[in-house]
């Protein structure tokens, strides 16, 4: 995957995972207790590996190891390309903490 190739997948990728967690927010019926952060990791990691594995099935490009890594790491990268700023991350770093407890 060459770096056009990428930032467009990012872009499309990230995109749609805004409009999920948006309409997960809208469907959700206890809103108070919700963590946006978290849902729209969730959704990203999972648009964008779902997103990328699409990709490498109609280019043809087999699933190894690393390219599966590399579906995660889209996931990951729409993740923090849709929450767009530090504070979104760093909130979203503070609930995974909270949630551990």
């Amino acid at each position: 995957m060459n770096t056009t190739t990428f930032l467009i997948l990012l872009s499309v990728f990230a995109s749609l995972s805004s409009l999920v967690t948006e309409g997960v927010k809208h469907i959700a019926t206890d809103k108070a207790n919700l963590p946006y952060n978290l849902l729209t990791i969730t959704s990203a990691l999972i648009v964008g590996s779902v997103g990328t594995a699409v990709y490498y099935y109609l280019n043809a490009i087999p699933f190894t190891v690393s390219n599966i890594l590399c579906m995660i790491l889209m996931g990951l990268a729409g993740g923090l390309a849709s929450m767009v700023g530090f504070d979104k991350i760093r909130q979203a770093l503070e609930q995974v903490s909270e949630a551990k407890r």
